[in-house]
């Protein structure tokens, strides 16, 4: 596991720090300090574009100040952009913080990005992704498993949800567990309603930073916001 920059928690701090184990999901735990945090890093690992996530991943040397990003995230393309998760009625205050560090890390040709939790919670999608984590390691029978493998691979454009728990006849917390170990993708958001629609992996257009930022639906900080 990559070591936090900074202390997480000081024998002062009255916080408890939660360590994420995906196994099978992202390459080691990660350590989150609030439920926003680890509502992202479990977004985050959903997401097929994510190859690795790291918290608390370097401090930048801003104009006059420190400042240490709360997560750096690779993805399989393999650029990183850094990102912070701050509740939506604190984000104005740290507004001139994010300005100095997007245009530092622009410099750097690494995108820099602010979310909420309510960019989070949207649709209750964090419930959702807790939803389809659980089944990361479960134990499905291999020939329903190469079943709904093979029906995807013979539609590039995927199908819905429904349509393959009704037509395969498997449940849909096999095709939970084949989301969340990335056989399978959701194509537009973390949703598990039955319209739902799952493409197989190898037909991701894309597999970058735009994408990860469409998955969260936000855009990389604008300084002159």
């Amino acid at each position: 596991m990559d070591t936090p920059v900074r202390r997480l928690i000081k024998p002062t701090t009255p916080r408890t720090v939660h360590l994420l184990n995906l196994k099978g999901v992202l390459p080691a735990p990660v350590q989150a300090e609030a439920t926003t945090e680890s509502d992202f890093i479990q977004l985050a690992a959903l997401c097929p574009a994510t190859r690795n996530l790291i918290s608390q991943p370097e401090t930048l040397q801003l104009a006059g100040r420190t400042y240490t990003p709360d997560f750096r995230v690779e993805t399989l393309d393999g650029r990183k952009s850094f990102w912070e998760v701050k509740l939506e009625a604190n984000i104005p205050k740290y507004r001139p913080l994010f300005d100095l560090a997007a245009k530092h890390l622009a410099d750097r040709g690494e995108p820099f990005f602010v979310v909420s939790e309510q960019a989070l919670r949207r649709r209750r999608q964090d419930k959702t992704v807790r939803l389809m984590l659980r089944y990361a390691k479960g134990a499905f029978d291999g020939a329903d498993v190469e079943k709904v493998k093979q029906h995807l691979k013979t539609r590039p454009k995927g199908a819905s949800l429904e349509s393959l728990t009704t037509y395969l006849g498997v449940t849909r917390e096999l095709i939970f567990h084949l989301v969340a170990t990335r056989v399978l993708a959701l194509s537009r958001s973390a949703t598990a309603v039955p319209s739902s629609h799952l493409i197989h992996s190898d037909y991701l257009e894309a597999k970058d930073v735009v994408y990860l930022a469409r998955w969260f639906g936000v855009s990389p900080w604008r300084t002159n916001a």
